[in-house]
């Protein structure tokens, strides 16, 4: 659909070996500009499909040159033989062209692992270049070739060491990302549900996801809910968003599978739309890159995110074309 745009966090997998990155290929640097990347993770085992939160932060050197406009950070995820897993390619917050010498700029950002034919250590680097032609910047830190510097590692793990998800009703096939063939999203009916086996603990539910606003009379709300537990949120812009809702264990039952259902205040099929934006005769709520769980002590500390927490007791009551209301609002 023409409306849809590009998620908060872009992962592109690549095949092949980086021959660049063998340490044959280092060379010494005379242009260093002091600047050292960092990467700190929330936790240094990641299962294949799981969200990781990653802090980036610059240290720019009080003699550090400036940086010409137009240079993004690239970050790679590589196997041991240097192969890019998967990466997290982005534009630092503020810009490196706005950078100031002896300062540091640090951000933080969610990047979702992909379902990869791999597990084991893989290391981190990090670096700058420009789209334009691919120059990069050389940098003060540990340079593994080709201005590509080493700043951690992490182990991936088997996607059956997190929580898995059993989608139920409410959910189309998915689609591939036409920019990013290994990335799937995929469209709900008005109201879609998952199921996860009761992990008796707290848990924090990822969501990543976006709607075609244009498609829709008015803003339309959507209602998260675990068990009794739920929230409501407008959706009022046509950028991607990711939101996290924390979900509590007393809210799971007894039972040994627990729901999770994602329930838009009114749904669209774009054929029978004026004008149409294409034939799709689908009955369409909302767009999903990625639907993640993990327990709490999994991902901890989580001190920083904004995490929104589940009430228990709201009854999330949705009527198509109005907003969700609890028990008590009626």
């Amino acid at each position: 659909m023409n409306c849809l745009r590009k998620p908060l966090t872009k992962l592109i997998v690549v095949a092949g070996v980086a021959a660049g990155f063998l340490p044959g290929c280092r060379a010494r640097e005379r242009d260093v500009n002091p600047v050292q990347p960092t990467i700190t993770v929330n936790r240094p085992r990641v299962p294949l499909g799981g969200a990781l939160e990653v802090s980036y932060a610059w240290n720019v050197g009080a003699a550090a040159k400036p940086i010409q406009p137009g240079y993004q950070a690239f970050v790679h995820v590589l196997d041991p033989r240097g192969t890019v897993l998967f990466a997290d390619d982005h534009v630092p917050v503020p810009p490196p062209d706005r950078w100031s010498p002896g300062r540091t700029y640090s951000y933080r950002r969610t990047v979702f692992v992909p379902v990869l034919p791999y597990v084991g250590e893989a290391r981190l680097v990090m670096g700058l270049y420009s789209p334009r032609g691919g120059a990069r910047v050389a940098l003060a830190a540990e340079d593994i070739g080709r201005r590509a510097y080493r700043v951690g590692t992490i182990e991936l793990v088997p996607q059956t060491e997190s929580i898995f998800l059993v989608y139920k009703q409410g959910w189309h096939d998915p689609e591939v990302d036409p920019e990013n063939p290994a990335t799937e999203r995929t469209w709900t009916a008005q109201e879609a549900v998952v199921s996860f086996k009761n992990p008796r603990k707290d848990v924090v539910v990822y969501l990543e996801a976006e709607t075609c606003l244009r498609c829709f009379p008015r803003s339309p709300t959507l209602t998260v809910s675990v068990g009794p537990a739920a929230t409501t949120l407008p959706i009022e812009s046509r950028e991607p968003f990711l939101r996290r809702f924390r979900a509590r264990v007393a809210d799971f039952g007894d039972d040994e599978w627990v729901d999770l259902r994602l329930r838009m205040s009114e749904s669209f099929v774009p054929s029978q739309l004026t004008p149409p934006p294409n034939a799709d005769p689908r009955r369409l709520g909302l767009f999903v890159y990625h639907l993640s769980l993990a327990r709490v002590e999994d991902v901890s500390p989580l001190d920083g995110l904004d995490i929104e927490d589940l009430r228990p007791g709201f009854g999330g009551l949705v009527v198509p074309g109005q907003a969700a209301v609890s028990p008590g609002e009626r």
